[in-house]
């Protein structure tokens, strides 16, 4: 046998602590899948509605087994686990509610991914920090988890059993029910509640519009879009506004109050633009059939 066959002490060394670590790993993985476990009723949800079988826990390696073709969806806003358990009807046994608890990145994040579900026809739960009920499904955040709650095998949508449950579930939830600030400071008479959303990476679909809000709102009695920026430096704010001006035809830029700077043109998807840049806050308004008001409107945003 030759020399070469032998480990030396340096590989042992090597092996012996990639197995430590990975054995002291293990318990911290455990951990985690049992306080994701702990926050599913485990007995029942609402009343008639009794556990069945029992949880299962996906991560970020796993989730597409559960939601195929939705889970890179979640990945961008900070997914870690989610903990799904399925209750049945004790009234009709082919009836089942799924209970699914996605545990995000965020409050912020844990909003997005609800703002992107919730139904414009869909109505409050008094679940969670909000809740969406439409049809057979419910959708709530709270702190940093996104709910998801669905009915299947039933024809009858029971809203209040899927309100109960939704409450059972928030009780469980660790966290306050305080919204994100990020949220807060859409809250404006123009903003349209219901409409504002988180998108994390790519908005407007450009790669230099990382991270920000968005929402509908009225000004001067039209309708248009909004946006602003999030976490964004003096320097980063203006490097977005000159790639963004990059992308306009007619482009015009005109100073505002207060060293504000504004900028103007068509967007090749989207028509009018105007932009404005304020230190570190950039915002902006689109989709609107008439300028009156809208500057004010940005500059409210940008103080």
């Amino acid at each position: 046998m030759s020399h070469d066959s032998f480990l030396t002490p340096q590989t042992l060394l090597t092996l012996l602590t990639l197995l430590t670590l990975l054995t002291l790993s293990l318990p911290a993985i455990a951990d985690a899948e049992d306080v994701m476990t702990k926050l599913l009723p485990s007995a029942s949800c609402g009343t008639g509605w009794k556990f069945d079988g029992k949880p299962v826990i996906y991560d970020r390696e796993t989730l597409s087994d559960r939601i195929n073709g939705e889970a890179e969806l979640y990945f961008p806003y900070g997914f870690h686990r989610m903990a799904a358990a399925r209750y049945v009807s004790d009234k009709n046994p082919a009836a089942g509610m799924d209970v699914e608890i996605y545990q995000m990145g965020s409050t912020l994040d844990a909003f997005g991914m609800y703002a992107n579900y919730r139904q414009k026809e869909g109505r409050s739960a008094s679940a969670g920090t909000d809740s969406n009920l439409s049809g057979s499904q419910l959708f709530f955040y709270q702190s940093r988890y996104f709910v998801h709650i669905q009915v299947t095998g039933s024809d009858a949508a029971p809203a209040d059993a899927l309100a109960e449950c939704a409450k059972t579930v928030a009780s469980k939830l660790p966290g306050d029910r305080i919204k994100p600030p990020e949220l807060l400071h859409m809250e404006r008479s123009e903003t349209v509640r219901g409409t504002e959303r988180y998108l994390p990476q790519n908005l407007l679909g450009y790669d230099f519009l990382n991270r920000g809000m968005m929402t509908e709102a009225v000004v001067e009695g039209k309708e248009l879009q909004m946006f602003v920026l999030l976490g964004t430096t003096a320097e980063s704010a203006a490097t977005a506004f000159e790639r963004y001006r990059s992308q306009l035809t007619g482009a015009k830029i005109e100073p505002g109050g207060k060293s504000a700077t504004f900028l103007e043109g068509v967007d090749p998807l989207y028509g009018p633009v105007i932009l404005l840049k304020r230190g570190n806050c950039f915002a902006g308004a689109l989709k609107f059939s008439a300028k009156k008001g809208i500057r004010t409107f940005l500059e409210s945003l940008c103080r």
